[in-house]
């Protein structure tokens, strides 16, 4: 009798040590899909030919670098991310839709997305030539690491809504800020970015090949927004800056909309003595690039 007993409870401590738990499996896509991804080339009815998703701890950006970033979660092997809101004069548009994808496989270097609810199919009859069944992504992986000491962000207006700031960030995540237009906080604002803000911030500086850069990329068309950074390592200062938005390489793109949104992201206070801490106060009044180069 005491040897059916063991056998009955070897093969139920069996049964309970080979069930899989479904959180276990979504911790580990919740780490493994943090971070930036990109598309194939694709022919789409944007300023870009690439998409992209990027992922940070609870939010993300999904389909463009641009806006607000959205809540998205995992259940089982299925990724919800609620759809995009906009901010208008002070009327709030969207953020009611959850776009449903299935993750069909996800390693360090590759992601393939399925959509699988109607809004979700919806997202990618951008693609012109083809019906995008299942989107193929690529990480991307850092390639330097660079000394940060300081981080100079500016954005112009448009012929539209374009959020016009400055802000500079040291390497402690000391955060100056100037907003100027259709920004959260308007004025001189002074905070601190926390740990993990910097982290992401920092790793999609260290996706640039920065000595790479040319000073000017531009669009070919007029009514733009421009985007600038400047960027000062152990070593050396790097500036870059982005007249439109498609001529860019993409992991510039994501530098430009991670600088643009971190302020609504960080808690900070007015502060009018900050006009005197910028360091690169030449480049805290640039506008557009004065000349824009033909191509």
């Amino acid at each position: 009798m005491n040897n059916i007993y063991f056998i009955l409870s070897a093969l139920i401590m069996g049964m309970l040590g080979c069930s899989s738990d479904p959180s276990i499996e979504e911790i580990s896509y919740l780490e493994k899909i943090q971070g930036e991804w990109k598309s194939e080339l694709l022919n789409i009815y944007s300023d870009t030919n690439r998409l992209t998703f990027t992922f940070q701890d609870s939010t993300c950006s999904y389909l463009f670098p641009y806006g607000e970033f959205s809540k998205y979660s995992i259940n089982g092997d299925t990724l919800n991310i609620t759809e995009r809101r906009e901010v208008l004069y002070e009327k709030v548009y969207g953020g009611k839709l959850n776009y449903q994808f299935l993750i069909a496989s996800l390693t360090d270097s590759l992601l393939y997305l399925i959509p699988v609810s109607k809004y979700s199919r919806g997202l990618f009859k951008i693609v012109k030539d083809r019906e995008l069944d299942t989107i193929k992504l690529s990480r991307l992986n850092k390639i330097n690491e660079w000394k940060i000491e300081r981080i100079g962000f500016n954005s112009t207006a448009c012929f539209g809504t374009c959020p016009s700031m400055y802000l500079e960030i040291d390497s402690t995540g000391l955060i100056l800020f100037n907003g100027k237009s259709f920004t959260q906080n308007v004025g001189l604002f002074s905070g601190r970015v926390s740990p993990s803000q910097f982290k992401q911030l920092i790793s999609r500086i260290n996706n640039i090949q920065l000595d790479s850069l040319k000073l000017i990329y531009a669009a070919n068309r007029t009514c733009s927004q421009t985007c600038s950074v400047k960027i000062k390592t152990s070593t050396n200062e790097y500036e870059s800056s982005a007249y439109g938005s498609d001529k860019e390489p993409i992991e510039l793109r994501l530098l430009f909309h991670k600088l643009m949104e971190l302020h609504k992201e960080v808690e900070m206070v007015q502060d009018s003595t900050i006009l005197d801490k910028f360091e690169f106060q030449e480049f805290s009044h640039r506008g557009d690039p004065p000349s824009i180069p033909s191509e």
